[in-house]
This record gives C-alpha cells, sequence and structure tokens, in this order.
C-alpha cells in the first residue's frame, strides 16, 4: 500500500504569461508553510524563478526544456500549452511517484494534474485538492473531463460563491466549497504614490488586457454619451490585440483628445487612487484583483459584469453600482450618478472598504488549512 507524507504540499499552479493567480497561489503557499507544512513549488515554465522561498519550501523543475519556447501570440501560445500540458502529465507523475506529498494542491491545469496523478499510483494517498480561478468556459470537453476530475478530488474549491453554483451546475457535483482568493496582506500596505500622473483633467479608468472580454468599446460608448460634464477624460491601461479597434473607436467617435490609451503601466496603484472612478465594462471576469485594490483605495467602482465574483466584490450594488451587460446608456446613467452625487460615491466606496478583510491572505490560509486538518 502507497504512503504518503502528510505534512508536503505540492503546488501545481502552472502559467506561461504573467497571471494574477501567481501572487494568490504563492502568498498560500507561504502561510501553508509558515503553519508547518513542507512546500514544493512545481515549476513547468519559469513560474516561480522570481520569488523568494521560505526555508521549508522548495522550489522543484518539472522541466526546463520548454523554457524559452514563445509565449506570446494567439497560436503560438496554444501551441506551447498544448506541448507542456502533454509532457506534464508523465513529469508529474514521476515527482509524485517519488516525493508521495499529502497534498496536491492545483490551481490551473486541474485535468493534466489528474492524469498524472492517476499514473502514478499514488491516488489512494495524495489528497487532490482543486482551487478553480476565473470564470471557465461551460462547454461539453470541459464538463465530460470536470466531472471526473471533480470525483476523484478529495475538495473542489471555487474562488467565489458565483463561481461555485456555476461549477455545480456544470459538473452536477453539489459538495463544493468555495474561498476568496487572497489579494493583500494588509489592506492599508497598497503603495499608491501618484504625484508623477501629469493628468490636467479629472478622469476615469478603465484597466485591464485590452481583449474582446475586456469590452472597453462599451465604456468608450458609455463616455461618449455623457452630458454636462467637463473637464473629464477617460483612461485607458493596458495593452493587446484589441487596441487598433478601440483607437479606430476613439477617432470615430472625436473623441481623441478625451480618450486615452496609456498602454502598460508596471504600477498603476497611482492611477487607480487618483481616479474619480474605476469602471470594469467585461464580459465576464473572475474575481479580479484590480477591483479589490480599487476598494482598498476607497475608488468608487462601476461593473456592467454581474457573475463570476464582480457581484460578490460589490455586495450587489451595496459596494458599488452594476450596470447591464453591454448597455451603454445604463452605464452612462451610472457614472453620471457618481460624478453629481459625490456623497453616493464615498458611501459606497466607504463601506467595501469596510467589508474589505474577506480578500485578505489571512483569511483565506485560515479557511484553507481548516480544510486540511480534516486529512
Amino acid at each position: 500500500m502507497n504512503s504518503s507524507n502528510k505534512k508536503l504540499i505540492a503546488i501545481f499552479a502552472p502559467f506561461l504569461n504573467p497571471v494574477g493567480v501567481k501572487r494568490a497561489t504563492f502568498g498560500l503557499a507561504k502561510e501553508f508553510s509558515k503553519s508547518g507544512y513542507e512546500i514544493d513549488m512545481l515549476s513547468i515554465h519559469k513560474e516561480w524563478n522570481d520569488l523568494d522561498l521560505l526555508e521549508n519550501m522548495r522550489l522543484i523543475r518539472l522541466s526546463d526544456i520548454f523554457n524559452n519556447f514563445p509565449t506570446t501570440g494567439y497560436i503560438k501560445f496554444r501551441l506551447v500549452s498544448f506541448l507542456i500540458a502533454a509532457r506534464t502529465i508523465f513529469t508529474i507523475s514521476s515527482y509524485l511517484k517519488k516525493n508521495k506529498p499529502g497534498i496536491l494542491f492545483v490551481s490551473m491545469m486541474p485535468v493534466v494534474a489528474w492524469l498524472g496523478l492517476k499514473i502514478s499510483g499514488q491516488r489512494s494517498s495524495t489528497k487532490l485538492v482543486i482551487s478553480v480561478q476565473g470564470f471557465p468556459i461551460n462547454n461539453f470537453f470541459r464538463r465530460f473531463l470536470w466531472r471526473r476530475v471533480f470525483q476523484d478530488s478529495q475538495d473542489v474549491i471555487a474562488e467565489s460563491e458565483s463561481l461555485k453554483s456555476k461549477l455545480e451546475n456544470m459538473t452536477g457535483n453539489s459538495n463544493l466549497n468555495y474561498i476568496y482568493n487572497p489579494h493583500f496582506e494588509n489592506q492599508h500596505d497598497f503603495d499608491a504614490n501618484f504625484n508623477n500622473i501629469n493628468e490636467e483633467n479629472d478622469f476615469i479608468l478603465g484597466l485591464g488586457r485590452l481583449t474582446k472580454q475586456k469590452n472597453f468599446k462599451l465604456l468608450i460608448h458609455a463616455f461618449s454619451n455623457l452630458t454636462n460634464i467637463d473637464n473629464l477624460d477617460l483612461l485607458i491601461i493596458g495593452d493587446g490585440e484589441e487596441k487598433a479597434n478601440l483607437d479606430k473607436l476613439i477617432e470615430k467617435l472625436d473623441l481623441s483628445s478625451r480618450v486615452k490609451l496609456l498602454g502598460e503601466i508596471k504600477n498603476p496603484l497611482g492611477y487607480i487612487k487618483k481616479a474619480r472612478i474605476l469602471i470594469i465594462p467585461s464580459l465576464w471576469e473572475g474575481l479580479p484583483r484590480v477591483a479589490v485594490e480599487a476598494q482598498a483605495l476607497r475608488t468608487p467602482i462601476i461593473s456592467s459584469c454581474h457573475e463570476g465574483g464582480l457581484g460578490e466584490i460589490l455586495m450587489n450594488g451595496d459596494a458599488g453600482q452594476i450596470t447591464g451587460k453591454n448597455d451603454p446608456i445604463e452605464m452612462k446613467n451610472a457614472i453620471e450618478k457618481y460624478i453629481q452625487d459625490e456623497d453616493l460615491a464615498k458611501s459606497h466606496a466607504d463601506f467595501a472598504f469596510k467589508n474589505l478583510n474577506r480578500f485578505s491572505l489571512s483569511s483565506s490560509a485560515k479557511k484553507y488549512l481548516n480544510i486540511f486538518s480534516r486529512y
């Protein structure tokens, strides 16, 4: 009979490009380590190379052969992802067979981890814990695989209550939990220096990758419909494949002097703090860090996306305004409401700040550790 090292947690959160899950997963790993667990950070593509590990944490490189493969471009990214996933099934299986961790904690590529665990022969002794991030697309292929993965998992934990409900509907598994992803250690520690921001006018802000999912065209259309509001600009921070289309839309609506695409900014917290409003016009979202950052900086939020965790971040309208999806007039009205009623904007921002501890590292780690203590 196989045995396992019950105090060893293997963390498997593979990614090819920087994503928000990196900081959250690493923060949790450190908290698990401080609670007496040994931690192996499993790497397939330089995931943890730039981070400082604690004394009882190890970096385990499952493979180095893909480190220099290109990860930009739609086709290249998916091809490299497929090659890495296929190889990782066997490299993670070898790791599990040799090291026998008590817990395999997975926050990305759950099917790869599940297949590796099955091949390793450790399924009866290594507890598979799946943490599901984002807002996954519901299709037949994913439903088919995830039903089987979830059945073999000790626990499946969604990052929001909304996502938990979606996963239950997708898989028919009603024995799921949810724990909010951690976004900070101390909500007072956000470094938001805006002394170097040289914007003459007040501004509202959009922030994120310039993709169809982020739906910044909705925000631009809403801004174009504002009335009786002078000296207000729209700034959008981020880059991506929709930039050219957004540039054309801005020119078409004759907004070139008032709407600015600023590109990538390494630390945008100063812009978030100085903005009159942060607006999230996405078609779908998970539990976006930018919303939590805005709440920590007491910047009011408007979102057209209610599903996937944003409704919970905004406390169903008590901590921010929620508009209809793809409705520029309703979004325009929400912007005008905050600009014209500063007391309402402040009350929403203050209420959000008071309830922000839900997304702290200590709160999330405590809930995970309570689950692990049952094993």
